[in-house]
């Protein structure tokens, strides 16, 4: 048996006013804090003054819980907030960018606008899905794509200079 089990009764009134204090759940934080007692009795290193070394493990285990509670919150209340509706010009902008993007699509050479046009429409399909689409031989959708891909790059890049 643990030589600290004994002071369970001593520093569970303490853990439960921070936990209070804190905001935090109290069964959260004892458990949190016999759990890393256990883990340092396992490992033999018990401190020679065990009650005060309870308590600065509870104090830092709850300022701990404390900080991953306020991250956690935070991120909430980032994903609840919805991002802001784009302004009229910036999608006037927008769909001019796309139409630019698909008349430089259309303007490739070969089986370009065709396959990117399917790997756009339904990212999901494997290549055995886009060779039986577009009857391409399974094992040259990966180079052809890549080309095109490059292609597409150099029409795109001529467009902005």
């Amino acid at each position: 048996m643990l030589p600290v089990v004994g002071l369970r009764p001593a520093v569970a009134p303490f853990v439960a006013v921070l936990a209070r204090r804190h905001r935090l759940d109290a069964e959260d934080l004892e458990q949190s804090v016999w759990l890393l007692v256990c883990e340092r009795a396992a490992a033999g290193r018990l401190p020679g003054d065990v009650r005060s070394w309870l308590r600065s493990l509870a104090l830092r285990e709850c300022r701990r819980l404390t900080r991953t509670a306020e991250r956690e919150r935070l991120a909430a209340g980032r994903a609840a907030c919805p991002a802001p509706a784009p302004s009229a010009e910036e999608e006037v902008l927008a769909e001019r960018g796309r139409r630019a993007l698909w008349a430089a699509v259309a303007a490739l050479p070969g089986r370009c606008p065709g396959l990117l046009a399917a790997l756009a429409d339904a990212p999901g399909l494997t290549y055995g899905d886009l060779a039986g689409l577009l009857g391409i031989p399974r094992g040259s959708i990966g180079p052809t794509r890549s080309r095109c891909l490059s292609c597409l790059r150099t029409v795109l890049h001529g467009l902005r200079t």
